[in-house]
């Protein structure tokens, strides 16, 4: 959040002594009198678009406006690092995503709450200040609602139930927003969404998983076979029945190919060579 001010204007404000306040089309503004010879104190809220030239020694701060992110993915530029919490069934999830939130800097009265409460105690007008402000009261309170949440469920809901999984991170934002408004004592973050990936059982309990699904398909294989020979065996049951055992055994051997028939017309001079099993003349 670096303040952008053309060159002709740090030159009008650097020969007037003024401040200047440089306030970007997704941010709000807010400036205080901090006169010489005068106390702090505020002065006026500044909309977004707007560039706002002050008395000497004016201070003028400058916050997000609109839809924002807590990501916890741990990856380079994220707020926090993914999040480990116990299932109903006390297994440890592992789970990252993100947060989107709305901030509103058009409420001059809320926007100066929070930078005299907040804002000011941790620089949160800079992107360094921003962050350290969010992983304190975003991440502390998001840690907590998923703790909470998460012991409401077993793993298996979190890990292959997406309609359980979408109740889960229901009831984590209504925790979430309940323990940020605890903390900061005001409803500044708003429309708490999460987006979180699959969450993570230990590689334990997914390899056993894996094993037990694996176990299930060879029994279902085992039986479907148990099911064909036994067909196979009640069919040659019924064939024993009406050619006799050995007419039934004749039967098979020719459908399974292990007796050839070679048609011989009567009254015909014919020499048969015996073949093997392989076609190939004895």
């Amino acid at each position: 959040m670096k303040r952008v001010i053309p060159p002709c204007l740090l030159v009008l404000a650097a020969l007037t002594g003024c401040s200047v306040t440089n306030v970007e089309p997704d941010e709000g503004g807010i400036v205080y009198d901090a006169g010489m010879f005068s106390a702090t104190k505020f002065q006026e809220c500044l909309p977004p678009s707007t560039r706002d030239i002050s008395g000497p020694g004016d201070q003028g701060f400058r916050y997000p406006n609109g839809q924002r992110t807590f990501d916890f993915t741990g990856r380079d530029g994220s707020e926090g690092r993914p999040i480990t919490s116990v299932s109903k069934d006390g297994q440890v999830m592992t789970m990252s995503g993100g947060l989107t939130f709305y901030f509103s800097a058009d409420d001059c009265k809320k926007l100066q709450a929070f930078h005299e409460n907040i804002g000011k105690k941790y620089a949160a007008y800079e992107a360094d200040g921003w962050t350290r402000m969010l992983q304190f009261y975003i991440g502390n309170s998001v840690e907590r609602a998923m703790d909470e949440a998460t012991l409401r469920y077993d793993w298996r809901d979190l890990y292959a139930d997406p309609a359980k999984k979408a109740m889960w991170e229901q009831d984590m934002a209504k925790l979430t927003d309940q323990y940020v408004a605890a903390l900061t004592r005001g409803q500044y973050f708003e429309r708490l969404q999460f987006i979180i990936r699959q969450p993570e059982p230990p590689e334990a309990i997914v390899n056993a998983q894996t094993e037990t699904q694996a176990a299930q398909e060879r029994q279902k294989a085992q039986e479907a076979e148990n099911t064909r020979a036994l067909t196979e065996l009640k069919s040659l049951e019924q064939l024993a029945k009406v050619l006799g055992p050995q007419g039934a055994i004749l039967y098979k051997a020719i459908q399974d190919g292990k007796i050839s028939i070679v048609p011989v017309p009567m009254g015909s001079a014919v020499n048969i060579t015996p073949q093997d099993r392989s076609g190939t003349p004895r």
